[in-house]
């Protein structure tokens, strides 16, 4: 312990001797509002840190060095102790209040360790075929959108329950907006299939995509102004907890 005691006191000679101008650099700055690293007083705590980390770091149970404020006090130069190192006190005492007029504070912490690199979650396919019972907020829509060679669908929104029957809610151009009958001579009517996923995600090959839902007609268009279409879900086919993909269960 007597060699740190000796350590501390050649750096800080060391200081003094290598490192005056440290002094001159905090002249004038007090009560600066901004602390950043282009004030003279940071920088020459920076300068006081780059030059004492290599031998402090040696030190079994020195963990690090920072530059710091604290309230109402200049910028100074922070030690990091290792609370369970056995030469934990004898350590604090070896650096004095001050070196070359920068104010030193140790601080006792726990060892600091490095968090693994987060994990990126797999990405979710909104388009893909999906397992039954299938969560919402997925590709899907009527499944007789297709006319001429061209093909439609959007998204299953939510899950609704009325009188204990539960239902798919969507968009009203995305379940029935066909009332005219055009290219294939079918409009859309209750009982249709509302498939998964959607006819323009399966290359307008119904055969590619499931059955999760039979539509409800409700005409919410176009003598109102509310776009909802809903579809009364078939036995297995739909979470019932009306869990959506990468949301979870809405409460």
């Amino acid at each position: 312990m007597k060699a740190l005691i000796r350590t501390i006191s050649r750096i800080a000679l060391a200081v003094v001797a290598g490192l005056g101008f440290l002094t001159l650099l905090q002249a004038g700055d007090r009560g600066a509002a901004v602390w950043d690293t282009d004030h003279p007083t940071v920088r020459g705590v920076m300068v006081l840190q780059e030059f004492i980390t290599p031998e402090v770091m040696d030190w079994p149970g020195v963990l690090g060095t920072a530059v710091g404020v604290e309230a109402d006090e200049e910028p100074g130069l922070v030690v990091y102790v290792d609370e369970a190192a056995p030469l934990k006190s004898e350590i604090i005492r070896s650096f004095p209040p001050k070196l070359r007029g920068i104010a030193v504070k140790v601080h006792v912490t726990d060892k600091f360790r490095a968090f693994a690199k987060p994990v990126k979650p797999t990405p979710v396919d909104h388009k893909a075929k999906q397992t039954p019972p299938i969560k919402l907020g997925t590709s899907g829509g009527w499944g007789l959108d297709l006319a001429n060679g061209y093909c439609c669908g959007g998204t299953l929104g939510s899950l609704i329950q009325v009188n204990s029957i539960q239902y798919i809610l969507s968009n009203y151009h995305v379940f029935e907006s066909d009332i005219v009958a055009g290219g294939n001579g079918i409009v859309a009517t209750t009982g249709n299939p509302v498939i998964q996923p959607g006819l323009i995600d399966v290359g307008c090959y119904a055969a590619n995509a499931q059955s999760v839902a039979a539509l409800v007609t409700c005409s919410s268009l176009p003598n109102n102004n509310v776009d909802c279409s809903v579809a009364q879900v078939s036995p297995g086919m739909v979470d019932s907890t009306g869990a959506i993909l990468e949301i979870g269960t809405i409460s």
